[in-house]
């Protein structure tokens, strides 16, 4: 045990180190101008990302030694050919290592409420950066995949109803309207509303405008509470969908009796949330080392966040497909589908009937 603890201290150093590289695009800069044939010295890559060459040459000097580049006797480095894409491009691997840190700033707090005397929980004002960075990743990614793969794969009907237009979608929890957006502009025939209790996330998102800077026309936002609908919305919607969000509300229940309420007869719900069995064991079995990650981002964050009052019902990210179909189930909803998202490693849709 005390060998593993020394390994983990270790990959702790080695991801800070990655994350100040790929901040500083210092992996990008090594890559653009060395390789097996040709290494460079700190300086060149200090000059090349516009860095401090000696903290560039200790921070090289690390990662060396961690085994992430290379280095020869004349202390000069490159990346390996192998290697290159891995630290030079948007994938979660290489994110999750920038988004630890954000996510983990609030521990001092966050201790405080594992005690029995302490919070419930924490509000999401306080993981400002880690929503910031994390919003980033997930633009990255659904703005590659989400037209393309998973409106299409939903299934029912939803792409081809989109497309033809009079459709009316819910985007609970839009955020600063990336998604709703996103869905908006390319299916214009269809009308969208973006929900969200925050009120700073709501100004933002209505000051976004289409790919070519015109304003839209079939999407709206609206400051709200999920749990809470206005009473006009009754049978409003032909669809809502939920990315992410649904685990980190209070009461995710009260909001999918009121999703159920605002849905037309016949409607549907789309939710994304992470993949898992209901039970660690079954969890740790399935997903390897992988669910120690989902269990740790949902420890850091999800819990949290999601029961921050004396109420709240306090899921956390990992709350698992049989968790999740039990309350979708007694909240109204039938005929609860649940497919893995290829995109997403570790995450799943579901798609609910009303």
């Amino acid at each position: 045990m005390l060998d593993r603890l020394t390994d983990l201290a270790i990959g702790n150093v080695i991801s800070n180190a990655i994350n100040i590289g790929n901040r500083l695009n210092i992996f990008k800069a090594i890559a653009e101008i060395s390789n097996e044939e040709n290494p460079v010295l700190p300086e060149q890559i200090a000059a090349k990302a516009g860095c401090k060459e000696r903290y560039v040459r200790e921070w090289c000097n690390t990662l060396a030694c961690g085994n992430i580049l290379e280095v020869n006797e004349k202390e000069e480095f490159w990346i390996s050919k192998e290697n290159v894409e891995a630290l030079t491009n948007t994938s979660f691997q290489l994110m999750f290592h920038t988004m630890l840190p954000t996510v983990l700033r609030p521990i001092d707090s966050l201790i405080e409420c594992f005690k029995k005397d302490g919070p419930y929980g924490l509000d999401y004002s306080i993981y400002s950066d880690f929503e910031d960075m994390q919003a980033m990743f997930t633009k990255t990614v659904y703005e590659q995949h989400m037209i393309s793969g998973l409106i299409p794969a939903f299934g029912n009907g939803i792409k081809e109803k989109l497309e033809d237009g009079g459709f009316r979608v819910l985007d609970v929890g839009c955020g600063e309207g990336f998604h709703s957006c996103l869905l908006a502009e390319n299916y214009s025939k269809s009308q969208f509303v973006g929900l969200d209790i925050c009120e700073k996330a709501i100004k933002s998102a209505k000051l976004n405008k289409k790919s070519d800077g015109s304003d839209f026309q079939n999407l709206e936002f609206v400051v709200g509470d999920a749990m809470i609908m206005p009473e006009d919305w009754t049978g409003c919607f032909d669809l809502v969908a939920f990315f992410g969000s649904l685990h980190d509300l209070l009461r995710p229940d009260l909001s999918l009796l009121e999703v159920h309420r605002v849905l037309k007869p016949g409607g549907m719900v789309v939710l994304t949330e992470s993949d898992g069995t209901s039970n660690v064991f079954q969890d740790r079995e399935a997903f390897g080392k992988m669910s120690a990650l989902q269990y740790g981002g949902s420890m850091l964050h999800c819990l949290p966040v999601g029961s921050n009052s004396s109420d709240a019902m306090g899921y956390g990210s990992m709350w698992g497909r049989k968790r999740a179909t039990e309350l979708m189930t007694k909240c109204g909803f039938k005929d609860i589908e649940i497919t893995p998202i290829i995109h997403f490693p570790g995450s799943v849709f579901y798609v609910l009937k009303k």
